[in-house]
């Protein structure tokens, strides 16, 4: 495993651990045979660590979509993405043909285009199942060129794309030198919240699968390092193993005047070197 690659991540995703991926790194194992990330999102981190081998899996059927055909013909997907042009009139368009549009190279580029020049990097749909997020302004990612898209293929070329729940996920790829890295969206009961980015999304309902995962995971011989942005009352629930804090700095509402301080807790089956 190399760590500090400069694959960089295609995606921007509301939550990720982009700016937190040096601490994440200094935490993880040496010895790491096979990557697992069961809540992928924009997997910034295994970008970052560049692993033999992966299992990256969400239960976003449009962002496995992406990483599909970024992983089979990334030349073809930004032939598609150059040509969508940056500006409010034309985003609106290609939302509303990424909504309607069947599975294909094009709907991926559509989903690409969309990341990049949509509000925060947010992945939202509505009771329809239609993304909805607006344009994203002066905040919009910078364009990925033909060579980044190349890059960050090779690196898919390692790995097993899976479009379902956490625990199947999971369970693909435990093993020796296994490491599993989880960072559950923020669950608030059934409610929608702006966060949501499918209609299945992860809920307090489900921590007690996402506990009973952590226990196969160690019983497996495997380790893991799971993150979570919320309250305690799923923290409160790992007292067996190493629990730690990181503060980090979000920008919630999209504006210099909403960044805020926010708490994240680590939880590793294993002790870390720092």
């Amino acid at each position: 495993m190399k760590k500090g690659s400069t694959t960089r991540a295609p995606l921007r995703w509301a939550g990720s651990k982009r700016k937190s991926v040096a601490t994440l790194i200094a935490l993880m194992p040496d010895r790491i045979k096979t990557y697992v990330e069961p809540f992928a999102g924009s997997a910034c981190l295994a970008f970052a660590v560049d692993p033999e081998q992966l299992v990256i899996g969400d239960i976003n059927p449009r962002l496995i979509e992406f990483y599909q055909n970024l992983k089979s013909c990334p030349e073809e997907l930004w032939a598609h993405y150059s040509t969508l042009e940056a500006c409010p009139e034309r985003y609106y368009e290609v939302r509303s043909a990424f909504n309607s549009a069947a599975p294909s190279i094009e709907r991926a580029a559509q989903f690409l285009y969309l990341n990049r020049n949509c509000f925060n990097g947010i992945y939202r749909v509505n009771a329809n199942g239609n993304f909805n997020v607006p344009w994203g302004g002066d905040k919009v990612g910078k364009p990925l060129t033909a060579e980044e898209l190349v890059a960050a293929s090779q690196l898919l070329g390692r790995a097993d794309l899976l479009c379902d729940d956490f625990e199947v996920v999971v369970g693909r790829g435990l093993g020796e030198e296994t490491f599993v890295y989880l960072d559950p969206p923020y669950a608030r009961n059934e409610e929608r919240v702006f966060r949501e980015y499918d209609q299945k999304s992860f809920a307090t309902q489900d921590w007690d699968r996402l506990l009973a995962t952590l226990e196969k995971i160690h019983e497996a011989g495997a380790c893991f390092l799971m993150s979570y942005a919320g309250d305690t009352t799923l923290i409160d629930q790992l007292t067996k193993w190493n629990v730690g804090h990181l503060d980090v700095t979000r920008n919630v509402g999209g504006f210099k005047s909403s960044r805020r301080k926010h708490r994240e807790f680590i939880a590793t089956n294993y002790r870390c070197a720092e």
